[in-house]
């Protein structure tokens, strides 16, 4: 059903007259006629009823508009969410990150971006690596912040290589230790994140390719509660050397090197002004700093 038809049925209800309506509708008196008629041919009934020059709503008729005036404010807030989308500075963007990024990452960039652009309205969501990135291909979100590069038909720009190593709670066999090889660790405890989390999926990697499958005596989603169960001697833990808020004591570089990239993922082709004005933004804040 037509739109501006619908239109037309609603505002001669509102005003009772055809050339009233007419008018205020920009057309000719036989064009508002056609559009009411086309209404009343596809409903199969009669809306109005006559009274000297007047158009009345019949039961049928006052059925139909009560939900054709939400279907036509529902097209109103459509378009006025399509134009939010499009104005770079009072557009709405929505940011999906890992938790590990909430303590410092997240909010310098937020910081730094909304000194340029106050209005932006920016939404947040938190949650393992794996769930984000399906997140943005499904359309729920703009932009995610996550690691490690996802095996997946997104976009993606590198932010930052971190470094991993093992931590240790003190009076561990290798807290003096320079450097490890992650195979030595095959039979220790392993306190690590939940399936699904970016730094989960870089130890099962890791400890595939040294030959074990890590035991699991603890699992969280927190890399700040990670590695206080390591500091309370409960096992050892894969962690990045660089986070500043990961009060690790023993904490030794892996040998030969890993690291966990992080990095900013979207989906190809959401080119709508304030998501590529904030992904370019975090994208050059990123580089200055690597």
């Amino acid at each position: 059903m037509n739109l501006e038809d619908i239109r037309g049925v609603v505002t001669v209800a509102d005003l009772g007259l055809v050339g009233a309506a007419a008018d205020a509708l920009g057309i000719s008196q036989s064009a508002l006629s056609r559009r009411i008629q086309r209404v009343e041919q596809q409903l199969g009934a009669n809306l109005f009823e006559r009274a000297g020059r007047t158009l009345m709503l019949n039961a049928r008729g006052s059925a139909f508009v009560e939900h054709a005036r939400h279907i036509l404010r529902s097209e109103t807030a459509a378009r006025d969410a399509v134009s939010r989308l499009m104005d770079p500075e009072h557009g709405t963007v929505r940011l999906d990150f890992m938790h590990s990024l909430g303590t410092w990452l997240v909010p310098d960039l937020i910081k730094s971006y909304r000194a340029q652009h106050p209005q932006v309205d920016i939404r947040l969501h938190q949650g393992a690596s794996r769930e984000l990135v399906e997140r943005i291909q499904r359309g729920e979100s703009d932009l995610a912040l996550v690691g490690p590069k996802p095996n997946a038909e997104v976009g993606w720009h590198l932010l930052k290589l971190q470094k991993l190593g093992l931590a240790v709670p003190e009076g561990h066999w290798a807290a003096q230790r320079d450097s490890i090889d992650l195979a030595e660790c095959a039979e220790e405890n392993f306190i690590g994140m939940l399936p699904g989390y970016g730094t989960r999926m870089l130890l099962d990697s890791l400890a595939e390719k040294s030959g074990f499958t890590p035991h699991l005596v603890f699992e969280s989603m927190e890399l700040t509660t990670v590695s206080g169960m390591v500091a309370a001697g409960l096992g050892i833990a894969l962690l990045p050397l660089d986070d500043p808020y990961l009060q690790t004591g023993n904490l030794i570089p892996l040998e030969p090197a890993a690291y966990r990239e992080l990095g900013l993922v979207w989906r190809p082709g959401d080119d709508a002004p304030p998501i590529k004005q904030f992904r370019d933004f975090i994208m050059s804040e990123r580089n200055k700093q690597m």
